[in-house]
This record gives C-alpha cells, sequence and structure tokens, in this order.
C-alpha cells in the first residue's frame, strides 16, 4: 500500500513539474509588401497627400495578451501559453500603418504621434469589430471605418469590411500568419478607397 502511494505521488510530482516548466511563445504580426506591379496599379495618378489614422479601437475580449480562439459564436478560448508580444492595439496599428504606406506612396499614413505639425488631407478612423480564428481554421477580420476629408462630413466615406483567411496548418504560428495576411488586404482595400476618394473630391 504505501508502494502504491509513493507512486501516485512520483506521478503527481511529475506531472506539476510538466505543467510548471510548459514555455510560453510570443508572436507579433508581420506587414506584407506588395509586388511593384500592383502598388502601381494602387497608386498610379495619385497627389501626395498625408492620412491621420486616427486611434484604432479594439473590443474588450481582444484587449489581453493571450490569443483567442472562436469555439462557437459564443464562447471563446483563451490561450495561456500562446501570447502577443505587445498590446495588440500597438502591434495592430503599427503593421496596419506600414502595409498602408507601402500602398499609398507617394502619399503617406501617420498616427498622431508622428504628424510633426504636416498638414493633414485627410482622417481614418478604425474600429476592430472581430479578430480571431475560427472552428474552420480561417483567420477572421471585421471592420468598421470612416475616411474624412479635409472638407468635412460632407465628404466621407463609411464601410463595413470582412476579410476570412485559411490558415496552411493548424499552428498558432500559422494563424498569426492569416491575421497578417487579413490585415494587408484590409490595407489593400483601404488605399485603392482613399485613391478613389481623392479624385471624387478634387472634383468638388
Amino acid at each position: 500500500m504505501k508502494k502504491q502511494i509513493s507512486i501516485l505521488i512520483c506521478l503527481s510530482l511529475t506531472m506539476i513539474a510538466c505543467t510548471t516548466n510548459k514555455t510560453t511563445t510570443f508572436y507579433l504580426l508581420k506587414s506584407m509588401e506588395l509586388t511593384s506591379q500592383k502598388l502601381e496599379k494602387t497608386t498610379s495618378q495619385s497627389k501626395a497627400i498625408t492620412i491621420l489614422v486616427n486611434s484604432i479601437k479594439l473590443p474588450e475580449y481582444l484587449d489581453r495578451p493571450q490569443m483567442v480562439l472562436r469555439e462557437s459564436e459564443y464562447k471563446l478560448q483563451l490561450s495561456e501559453y500562446h501570447r502577443w508580444a505587445e498590446p495588440l492595439k500597438d502591434d495592430f496599428s503599427r503593421v496596419f500603418v506600414k502595409n498602408l504606406n507601402s500602398r499609398m506612396s507617394p502619399s503617406s499614413a501617420v498616427i498622431y504621434s508622428n504628424l510633426n505639425g504636416t498638414k493633414v488631407s485627410n482622417q481614418l478612423s478604425i474600429e476592430v469589430l472581430r479578430m480571431d480564428i475560427n472552428t474552420e481554421n480561417h483567420a477572421v477580420l471585421k471592420v468598421k471605418w470612416v475616411l474624412l476629408s479635409e472638407k468635412g462630413i460632407a465628404s466621407m466615406e463609411k464601410q463595413n469590411t470582412e476579410y476570412s483567411v485559411p490558415i496552411i496548418n493548424k499552428s498558432y504560428e500559422s494563424g498569426v500568419e492569416a491575421q497578417s495576411k487579413a490585415i494587408a488586404l484590409f490595407a489593400d482595400h483601404v488605399a485603392k478607397t482613399i485613391q478613389v476618394f481623392q479624385l471624387k473630391n478634387s472634383q468638388i
């Protein structure tokens, strides 16, 4: 009996040691560059302007270091051992602005802290409604955004857009890559919208 108890204690201690020694992995989003051919199509015949990207809003469920998996419309799972390396709001903002700049040359997008007195032509406000990985193994990004010209509310573009990017495999790293691609698709859409918006407002 004593021998059995000793074995059980050893097994328990081993399981505890395995649990406490599990390492946490940290992730960052990555910007996705366009090819020169696609970039030329996006930015041709555009006058250089500056877009102010206002502070990006994220839902409360994303305001945490743990990565989020969506098990159903009603249930989310947080991963304790797979986390963002920095606040997701900051990571998203930096990657999105970098993506947008690579698609708008010679125009540029800046956040307020980097404005340095530059005259702003348009302002872009973004609210992320959803950003997670679903049970179909897709990274889903849903955003509501508003583009406002210097002429004020009379010249405004409002859109709700959603992107779903398949994940190559079920690893967290592939999930982050797919989420990065979703942000790049969003930047593509915004850059093209800005180009059309600029041409339309130049005729007003």
